[in-house]
């Protein structure tokens, strides 16, 4: 019986023994499942600050390169916008440069015009003036024409007169002579001088003086009208 007590009591102790030692084993491993958790969660907590601060360093970095980036485009845009009002105030002042010269041309145009139609009215009437003279000198011309051969015909009629007139006293000369002729044969024994005898000389005297004046007639002079008169 004391021994079965004894065995009892030494199960018993085995078994608070293993009961202990569970304890302790259960203990240590709930503390060093505790600390194995409590390491990870410091190492997540140290890798989440990590990545917290990775990504604070990259969205700082991101902030930066987009500040630099608008910076840049700012920059480029005031660049951009400084050359285009450049541009523009080139742009307005060849505008302003155009305007002005072709005012000019347009001022010079208009003073040709001018010249134009003054150096036109000035031919014009230059032309007109020529034209007028030119008339003038053909109805001067005519007029000339027109005596000259009144002149003309003046002249051949005085000729023909005068042509007519030596006919006529040729005939009259011929009657005359042939008159004395047969006077002369009638009156033998009378010396009679011819009745042209003086009229004769002034005959040919006023043939050359016809001549001498150009063909114009002479009017005959007293002794000549005398002469030519038949004798009583």
């Amino acid at each position: 019986m004391k021994k079965n007590v004894l065995v009892a009591i030494i199960v018993v102790l085995i078994l608070l023994a293993a009961g202990l030692g569970y304890r302790s084993y259960r203990a240590e491993l709930d503390r060093t499942n505790q600390a194995e958790r409590l390491a990870a969660e410091q190492a997540e907590a140290e890798r989440r600050e990590a990545e917290a601060r990775k990504q604070a360093a990259a969205e700082a970095e991101a902030h930066r390169l987009a500040a630099e980036k608008a910076r840049r485009e700012a920059d480029a845009a005031a660049a951009a916008l400084a050359d285009l009002r450049a541009e523009q105030a080139a742009a307005e002042a060849a505008r302003l440069a155009a305007q002005a010269e072709q005012a000019k041309a347009q001022a010079e145009i208009d003073r040709l015009r001018r010249e134009r139609d003054l150096a036109q009215g000035e031919a014009r009437k230059q032309a007109e003036e020529a034209e007028r003279a030119a008339l003038a000198a053909e109805l001067a011309q005519r007029e000339a024409a027109a005596r000259l051969a009144a002149v003309e015909a003046e002249k051949k009629a005085a000729i023909e007169r005068e042509v007519a007139r030596l006919a006529a006293l040729r005939e009259q000369q011929a009657r005359e002579t042939a008159e004395a002729d047969r006077i002369d044969r009638v009156l033998l024994d009378r010396v009679v001088l011819s009745p042209n005898f003086k009229r004769r000389p002034h005959y040919y005297l006023n043939v050359d003086m016809i001549n001498a004046a150009g063909g114009v007639p002479v009017a005959p002079t007293n002794e000549q009208k005398q002469s030519s008169s038949p004798n009583p």
